[in-house]
Order: C-alpha cells, then structure tokens, then sequence
C-alpha cells in the first residue's frame, strides 16, 4: 500500500501572519501568539484523531507511549534559529510495532500514522495509506486548509 503524506502548513492556522519565520524563541507578541495557536490547534486535532482510531502514540523505536504535548511542543513544532530543529518521528497506532527505521514502517501495511516536523518548522505532516480511513478522515477533516500532498521518503 502507497505512504502518502498529509502537509499541514501552520498559514493554514495562523491566517495573515507570515509562519515561515516563527522561530520558537522569538518573544513578540505575535510570534508568540501565533505559536500558541499551532499548539492548541494541534493538540485539538491530534486528540481527535487519536480518539477516533483509538490509537496511541509512540517514538519511532520506543515502545514507551509519548503525549499529545510531546508533538503539540514548541520544540517539535518550530524552528530555533539559536538550536535549529531536531526532525522527529512518532506513530500513532493501536499497539506499539518495533521498527528499524523509517523504511520498516514504510514497508509495513498497517494502518497507522507516522506524524513528522520538517526542518524549516512551518509543517506538521501526516503520513498515511493512501485512501485509507485515516487519509479520508484527515483530508475530510481539513477540508477548509490548503493541504500539500507529499511522496513519503524514508531519511
């Protein structure tokens, strides 16, 4: 089954701001609010998700579960132009599966949810089974946004 990403620009969120600058250290009362926004939007967002395919979240390679507030971060969400961006994996699934990296889940046909950053910060993306329940839910979902359909490429 063909991985298909899901690009969620934070402009999507923040309307008339430019987000291709928010750098997560930056104090102005707009970055921050903007921030705030792409926060609150995504822990809504990922919660509803999660609680729709009664899925949890996990580290690429941990079985440990992560939290909504762990990819609703600003260290995830945002670039730093002091730290840069650490480029972070999570799967939202049912059950924790073990991968050995990017590749394994691609290859792997479950229907689960790999969610990244990207290293400009400006991007949260949902990488899914293409026309799966999860890929229509999303798109359904976000109907309202500009969505940036994306190939999936194992780093």
């Amino acid at each position: 089954m063909k991985k298909v990403g899901i690009g969620v620009e934070y402009s999507n969120i923040c309307k008339e701001y430019n987000t291709f600058y928010l750098d997560r250290d930056n104090k102005d009362l707009e970055t921050s609010q903007c921030m705030k926004k792409v926060i609150l939007w995504s822990e809504k967002f990922l919660s509803e998700l999660l609680e729709r395919f009664g899925y949890k979240i996990y580290n690429l390679n941990s079985s440990v579960e992560a939290k909504v507030s762990d990819i609703a971060s600003k260290r995830f969400l945002f670039y730093s132009l002091e730290k840069g961006i650490t480029l972070q994996s999570y799967v939202l699934a049912k059950e924790f599966t073990q991968y050995e990296g990017l590749a394994a889940w691609e290859s792997d046909s479950s229907e689960n949810i790999l969610v990244q950053n990207d290293e400009d910060g400006g991007t949260l993306y949902f990488f899914v089974n293409e026309n799966s329940q999860a890929y229509n839910w999303i798109t359904s979902k976000l109907k309202a946004f500009s969505l940036d359909e994306v190939s999936f490429t194992p780093h």
